[in-house]
């Protein structure tokens, strides 16, 4: 009685406060399923059908309730649909009249576990991204290292800055793409549904993949540049090292029904680094496989050409246009794409290749054109002066 007394007077404040709350959930119901009112901020909550969007307890638990008093249910509510978001309020539901009524709004312990939640992520971030910063130390002391190491060497120096301008460019996007997908997961993981936490999670797992087979490829980049006088040539069949390369890739071809074709004759023997070739092969045959769709076809072939040998690398895949051939081999300036099946590549393999063929003392060239498929000539002398 004393607080109908002090609030005399304010009816009309406070009905039009209820109204208009974005804060306190009213909504008042028939027995029989219909919505009489719903408050601003009720409203917001329902998606379609009103008495359907109470999910626990729902409608019709709520009706089997005892009613000989009033008050009904006191307690979570949630409220919204399986299928998309849904929210959870503490509400006191009455049943009069064959009416029922819902009021109930956000308690302080809610917002409290909340807010650890949000605090928690904070920090598994903050932890995440001084790991970042901790391995991003380490890769740039291992470089340093390296670089130290080849001071000596000119050619590598010029090639240093360089590296290191693709290094930075090809890891800000996958880490651009972690930190945005993760920052959404920090800051807005209570509105997302399973659905698209697991998608988002999908794309931070793609992008650390690339991230790692990133890494992996600048190691063995880095091998090669520290490695440089461990050039030691060999005679060595051709055939028997192409068909050594083959069976390593085979799988692949064959998970894209992709047939390779090896037509070289097994007496030409050439004097060349194994390991090396067999790297050689094994980058052009997997690009041919990777950019190449499903029943198509890979040929390696080889013939001796007067003091050189000349071994080609042809595919029937998706080509390639003049200025992007023109960009092969250039560092800073190749780029990795995706194959037929969405592979991913890391755009190095086609850099350690013109480092092989180099240290050779052959060249290579790639001809090629838009949905034909693309070719690559390799020519190697028979011999190596040492």
């Amino acid at each position: 009685m004393l607080k109908k007394i002090i609030l005399s007077g304010w009816e009309t404040e406070l009905n039009s406060s209820l109204i208009d709350s974005n804060v306190l959930s009213i909504a008042l119901f028939s027995i029989n399923k219909e919505l009489i009112f719903a408050n601003k901020a009720m409203t917001s909550l329902f998606t379609g059908k009103a008495c359907d969007n109470l999910l626990n307890p729902t409608f019709e638990t709520l009706l089997l309730l005892d009613n000989s008093q009033a008050l009904i249910f006191n307690g979570y509510l949630t409220i919204g649909t399986y299928s998309s978001i849904n929210t959870s309020i503490y509400a006191q539901i009455f049943r009069k009249d064959n009416k029922l009524l819902i009021i109930g709004g956000v308690i302080a312990n809610q917002l409290i576990d909340q807010n650890k939640i949000v605090h928690k992520l904070n920090r598994d971030l903050n932890n995440l991204q001084r790991e970042l910063i901790k391995e991003k130390n380490v890769l740039n002391k291992t470089m340093n290292q390296l670089n130290r190491a080849n001071d000596a060497l000119e050619k590598l120096n010029a090639t240093k800055d360089r590296f290191i301008s693709i290094l930075g460019h090809d890891l800000k996007n996958p880490f651009n793409t972690l930190l945005g997908f993760s920052e959404l997961l920090l800051t807005d993981i209570d509105n997302y549904d399973k659905k698209t936490i697991k998608e988002f999670a999908g794309i931070i797992n793609d992008s650390s993949e690339q991230t790692f087979n990133l890494l992996n490829s600048l190691m063995e980049w880095s091998v090669v540049q520290r490695d440089k006088a461990a050039f030691n040539p060999k005679v060595e069949n051709l055939y028997h090292l192409v068909y050594e390369t083959f069976t390593l890739v085979n799988p692949s071809a064959k998970a894209k029904k992709i047939n390779i074709i090896i037509d070289i004759p097994q007496i030409i023997e050439v004097e060349i680094d194994r390991e090396m070739i067999k790297t050689i092969i094994r980058n052009l045959l997997s690009n041919a496989i990777k950019f190449t769709p499903e029943n198509g076809e890979v040929r390696v072939y080889a013939k001796k050409d007067g003091k050189t040998v000349q071994i080609t690398i042809s595919d029937n895949g998706l080509g390639m246009n003049e200025q992007t051939m023109e960009s092969l081999f250039k560092i800073g300036v190749t780029k990795s794409q995706k194959g037929t099946n969405g592979e991913h590549g890391t755009g190095f393999g086609l850099l350690l290749i013109k480092e092989f063929v180099d240290m050779h003392k052959g060249t290579i060239t790639v001809k090629s054109e838009i949905g034909k498929g693309s070719v690559f000539i390799i020519n190697l002398p028979l011999t190596q002066i040492i």
